[in-house]
């Protein structure tokens, strides 16, 4: 549509330029033909009635000369006469071949003939009468042929005169007709112009209404969503904006409500995208017949609609929430002889006098939806001021935004906490657990456990790991030796991220940028995320145990299938959960898991590492059971990774006494 009407628009620009051209071209080609014809015009005309004056004065100057040598007495008067006679005959004979040299029209032939014929007979009797009076003839001789001349002369200048007669009516005619070319040429390019101008405006009109339509498309386009035809979240949001405005002002009530469809990812991920496409085209073909004709329908995106009821109370908006349950509840989908049930969640929020917001309005609506999907799909959820369940999902939703915020803008911070072997080692080995801490606007630190949650789930570890794997090997490329000791970091890997598919090559493209050997780096995976993860945390580890990375089971002991699936963990270390070391020294429970675990462990080749070490006498305990490692606060509290190259921690936690 678009290059059409650029190729609309360049094609008239073109039309009318050539239009302008050819006006200016034919003006000025006429005004350069009248110019010319009029020169031309006035240059034969001026130069033909010189002409035929010439002669005029030369016939009578002849004639003149005629009557005076008759009357001159002496001889060599009338020599010096007839000279001047020959004389004027010479101009005679210039003038004549200057006007026959200028051309003759049509009419001018005839005058032209008889004025040759009389010139010729006027040339012979002058001729003979000169004779006579040069030689001193008697009058009675003379009389009659100066009478003939007389005649002659007469008869020719009345033909001269008629000739000039027909050169100014020629040169009339000629003016007469350059006025009518003019006319002629004015009439067409005044033609030529009301041509152009109309086309201009025939153009002007098509391309507004071109432009006009396309803007119309554009703004449709703008405001509505391709697949379905409903409005877009953008449009939508905006009569919510204004709705809201209203019932404010009117106190009047109105309802939002939220819908999200149930088991449309399967549909989508079993048939394809296509599928998914025709079922959400025909979903909305039935939301729109289930809702009022005032009713506003929105795709919001994805698999989410938004409906504006507008003069509401919210009993009817639950209601009209029932029927569109009921609806897609009878509705199914069929594709490729399958056919498909789907539900629908719906989070429904009052729009009221006390409504403050769109923000909070579709966010209150939005948390609404995922409870009621959270509770068992398929029901409506009324979002109630003070309600625990949205307060903690606009909680999450508080922490996802600061979490984006904080990987934007870098307000993460990394910390350390040393792992201490247990007893006396050769080695020059310095063992570090990296962590996570988000920095507040104001400076506060904020632990991962208060943001953990919403991180994992919406979906925000991978890219925080992501973060602390590159800050991380950034800085260990700095200080891999410190204090003569070689340096290893333990990671954490969440779930997210092992099941992430690149995160494999991710890990080893920054190796090779930072130069780190992947021997000094330990990356640590909760039990849970392995368990629950069992195929991809297997394979994960499998494909970079090979380039020398090693691997750890954190939190292990705090599940129920710990032993079993063991064996299946290609890991280097068991870091038994703190829950079960803190209290063996009082509940023999714990303190038998713990042995258990470590012997285990042991068994398998495993080295363990005790975490949560908070007492001397619990590190010396598990000495005594033969634990590899430890970890804890008695012996090193989390602190700013920057501050470790001045971190002067003890070698050994326990000496036996």
């Amino acid at each position: 549509m678009k290059d059409n009407i650029r190729l609309l628009i360049t094609f008239g620009f073109i039309v009318i330029l050539a239009l302008m051209f050819a006006s200016t071209a034919i003006s000025v080609s006429q005004l350069n033909y009248i110019k010319e014809s009029m020169v031309t015009l006035v240059e034969v005309t001026g130069d033909k009635t010189a002409a035929a004056n010439d002669l005029r004065d030369a016939i009578r100057l002849r004639m003149d000369s005629l009557k005076n040598m008759r009357l001159k007495e002496g001889r060599l008067d009338r020599d010096n006469e007839y000279q001047r006679f020959i004389n004027h005959s010479g101009k005679y004979r210039r003038a004549r071949e200057s006007l026959v040299s200028l051309g003759v029209g049509q009419e001018e032939t005839a005058i032209h003939e008889h004025l040759q014929q009389l010139i010729e007979d006027v040339q012979s009797i002058s001729d003979e009468a000169a004779t006579l009076l040069i030689s001193n003839a008697p009058d009675e001789q003379v009389e009659p042929v100066l009478e003939k001349v007389g005649m002659l002369q007469k008869l020719l200048l009345e033909r001269l005169n008629e000739l000039i007669r027909l050169e100014q009516e020629n040169t009339k005619k000629a003016l007469a007709s350059s006025r009518s070319h003019y006319s002629n040429t004015r009439n067409f390019l005044f033609l030529l112009t009301a041509v152009s101008l109309l086309f201009s405006a025939l153009f002007m009109r098509t391309v507004i209404k071109r432009v006009s339509a396309k803007n119309q498309q554009l703004a449709y386009q703008g405001s509505h969503d391709t697949l379905t035809g409903l409005i877009n979240r953008r449009e939508f949001e905006q009569r919510v904006e204004r709705t809201i405005t209203h019932a404010r002002a009117q106190s009047a009530t109105h309802a939002l409500l939220y819908l999200d469809l149930d088991q449309f990812k399967i549909v989508n991920d079993t048939c394809g995208h296509a599928a998914g496409d025709v079922l959400l085209q025909q979903l909305a073909q039935i939301l729109l017949g289930s809702v009022r004709h005032r009713d506003t329908l929105s795709r919001l995106g994805g698999d989410e609609f938004g409906m504006l009821l507008e003069n509401c109370p919210l009993d009817k908006a639950v209601v009209i929430a029932n029927n569109l349950l009921s609806a897609i509840e009878n509705y199914q989908f069929n594709w490729d002889e399958s056919s498909y049930t789907l539900g629908i969640s719906i989070g429904v929020v009052p729009i009221n006098r006390s409504t403050t917001d769109i923000g909070s309005t579709m966010s209150a609506a939005d948390s609404a939806c995922y409870i009621a999907k959270e509770s068992g799909r398929n029901r409506i959820q009324i979002a109630h001021l003070g309600d625990r369940r949205l307060q903690e999902r606009h909680g999450e939703m508080q922490w996802v935004a600061r979490l984006n915020r904080a990987l934007e803008k870098n307000q993460f911070a990394l910390y350390f906490q040393p792992i201490l072997p247990c007893y006396n080692k050769s080695t020059q080995v310095r063992h570090l657990e990296i962590l996570i801490r988000l920095i507040d606007d104001d400076g506060a630190v904020i632990v991962p456990a208060n943001f953990f949650p919403a991180a994992e789930k919406y979906n925000l570890m991978t890219s925080i790991d992501r973060w602390v794997i590159e800050r991380s090997l950034a800085w260990l490329a700095e200080h891999s030796h410190t204090h003569g000791s070689l340096v290893t970091i333990a990671i954490s890997l969440s779930g997210q991220s092992i099941s992430s598919p690149d995160m494999h090559k991710f890990v080893i493209n920054k190796i090779g940028e930072t130069g780190v050997s992947p021997e000094q780096l330990i990356f640590e995976l909760t039990e849970a995320a392995a368990i629950k993860n069992i195929t991809a945390a297997t394979s994960f580890m499998l494909s970079l145990r090979g380039s020398g990375f090693r691997f750890a089971l954190n939190n292990f002991g705090s599940g129920l299938s710990s032993f079993s699936y063991l064996k299946k963990l290609p890991v280097d270390f068991l870091k038994i959960d703190g829950m079960n070391i803190r209290d063996i020294l009082s509940d023999p429970v714990d303190y038998a898991m713990v042995k258990s675990i470590n012997e285990l462990g042991q068994l398998l080749g495993k080295e363990t590492i005790a975490s949560n070490v908070e007492t001397v006498e619990l590190a010396e305990e598990l000495r005594k059971l033969g634990v590899n490692y430890m970890q804890g606060h008695a012996y090193g509290r989390p602190q700013p990774l920057n501050n470790f190259i001045h971190f002067q921690g003890p070698r050994l936690v326990v000496v036996s006494s």
